[in-house]
């Protein structure tokens, strides 16, 4: 479940942010921002139309790599599931317990460091 989530979010990250940058230095809202108006001697860098075409590209690959992971969901899933770790055993957490790692009984007390348990 938590492999599927974290896809859906990244694919719907990946879209929103790409169409966001492909369409955003287009706007009249590039054209008046923060930055124009506070520091002007940026408007000629800002308002490049060779920069606007890089953001743009970088949008383009941006849903390129939402939409690719949108049509291979299903092996992408596959992947992450066969990569996580498997699940320890739980620990009861009570002194004398002993830790399932290492097969030594557990003292309760903190260790320090230069200490060993």
């Amino acid at each position: 479940m938590l492999p599927r989530l974290f896809l859906l979010s990244l694919i719907l990250f990946c879209l929103e942010l790409g169409v966001f940058l492909v369409l955003l230095p287009w706007t009249g809202f590039w054209e008046r921002n923060y930055f124009l108006i506070r520091y002007p001697e940026l408007e000629a860098w800002l308002l490049n139309d060779y920069l606007r075409g890089a953001i743009s590209g970088l949008g383009l690959v941006d849903v390129g790599v939402g939409l690719w992971y949108a049509t291979h969901f299903g092996e992408t899933v596959e992947r992450l599931l066969e990569a996580a770790p498997a699940a320890a055993p739980p620990n009861s957490g009570k002194p004398g317990s002993g830790t399932p790692e290492s097969g030594k009984p557990d003292s309760g007390k903190p260790v320090s460091r230069g200490q060993t348990a």
